[in-house]
């Protein structure tokens, strides 16, 4: 109900151009409120996958320059292997028509990393011929498998203030964890990492900070994955890389 005034459509009623504005403004200030104190950044969805040569890539929502946008799913050929690759949304400038405000957005399959500030990675990989990208991963570490394996650990999700690492990222850290240590600090820590849509980067970094007893810092996203990845108790870590890997295509 936007401003205290929810619309009444009935029969024999004329429809009012102030009510359809109604309709129209109240989904779009309800998810700017909801994300309002968030960095720009991947806000959910863009789940990949590759079949028959081709990325795919889910519908998401991402934040950018304050504004939420919807982006349909999208499929790209792959035309080159053997090479770090990166996917990437590539986003033009905003236009305004008298009917629409537009913002192109380009999914691409790149050798260049994003880094200009209209770019957002949603993962990279290296695929060698007749190989099958995997999405699922046997560990913490597995993440950064260079071959065949989809890199998520770069990918900048929306954050309180400042982007912060994918979900998908810290429910593997939490895995491990859970399986290796009995310390309160981490058992406290995969909890949260389980239970909450988004961990936000200052909260990671005060766990880094207390579980290590040093200083607060702040890192990198890929500075935050090699620093949790050193944190992993060991004999957990060997246990999972001795698991059998599944056989055939990974799809999330």
């Amino acid at each position: 109900m936007r401003n205290g005034i929810f619309p009444v459509f009935t029969k024999g009623r004329v429809l009012k151009k102030e009510s359809i504005e109604y309709l129209r403004d109240f989904p779009l200030d309800l998810a700017t409120l909801a994300w309002e104190d968030y960095s720009d950044g991947v806000l959910f969805g863009f789940s990949v996958s590759c079949q028959d040569g081709c990325i795919h890539i889910a519908k998401g929502a991402l934040k950018y320059r304050g504004i939420i946008i919807i982006v349909p799913e999208n499929s790209v050929e792959i035309e080159e292997f053997g090479e770090l690759l990166h996917i990437k949304l590539v986003i033009g400038e905003y236009s305004q028509t008298e009917d629409y405000l537009f913002c192109p957005i380009e999914v691409k399959i790149s050798k260049r990393e994003a880094t200009a500030e209209n770019e957002l990675e949603l993962g990279r990989f290296c695929l060698n011929p007749g190989a099958v990208l995997r999405c699922k991963y046997d560990s913490f570490s597995d993440l950064r498998t260079p071959e065949n394996t989809l890199d998520i650990t770069r990918v900048s999700y929306a954050g309180i203030d400042t982007p912060t690492l994918h979900p998908r990222v810290l429910h593997e850290y939490a895995r491990a964890l859970m399986e290796a240590s009995n310390d309160t600090v981490d058992i406290s820590f995969a909890l949260v990492c389980f239970n909450a849509a988004v961990v936000h980067k200052v909260s990671i970094q005060w766990y880094i900070a207390k579980r290590n007893n040093v200083q607060y810092e702040e890192y990198t996203l890929p500075a935050l994955y090699e620093k949790l990845l050193g944190m992993l108790p060991q004999q957990g870590l060997k246990e999972r890389a001795r698991r059998p890997r599944g056989k055939g295509p990974a799809i999330d």
